[in-house]
């Protein structure tokens, strides 16, 4: 008996707890319901040039320009390995008044950029979503500064 009890107890308690993390879409929901892209509070400010950029720094924003690209043969010496046969690559946006905006920063792996990227975009107007940095440094004191955008999304922008 004390068994069967102990049973139903945990089940109960299981069941209590799947129903607190379980999901409910919004189509079962009595509340009307807007998706992220029909929110008004949603819309994203658009940098263009240093001056947006500035304005907008440290913001989540659309930032639009030219995206460009360069490729280089590393070191061996800093990749780790010592017979390493590839090259890097790394994206930036150009901004309506030249300003260079790097896909991620530098010191980060993710700016290194794949060729299917670079194929698609290069020298192609983009509209990319992100959060962005206006002249950051690695550590205090650096000398080396450098804007740019933690991409979360990039597509074509077409141009009218």
């Amino acid at each position: 008996m004390r068994l069967v009890w102990m049973v139903i107890t945990w089940g109960l308690t299981v069941s209590l707890i799947l129903s607190i993390f379980a999901v409910m879409k919004p189509t079962q929901s009595k509340v009307p319901q807007l998706s992220n892209e029909e929110s008004p509070s949603y819309k994203l400010e658009i940098v263009k040039n240093r001056g947006d950029l500035i304005r907008l720094n440290g913001q989540r924003v659309k930032l639009i320009g030219r995206y460009t690209s360069k490729t280089w043969k590393p070191d061996p010496r800093f990749t780790g390995i010592a017979d390493f046969q590839g090259l890097y690559t790394k994206s930036q946006i150009v901004l309506e008044d030249g300003t260079e905006v790097s896909i991620f920063p530098s010191w980060n792996k993710q700016s290194l950029r794949s060729p299917d990227e670079v194929e698609k975009y290069n020298n192609q107007m983009v509209a990319a979503m992100g959060v962005v940095q206006f002249e950051a440094t690695l550590y205090p004191n650096s000398q080396t500064r450098e804007s740019f955008i933690n991409l979360v999304e990039m597509e074509n922008h077409a141009q009218f």
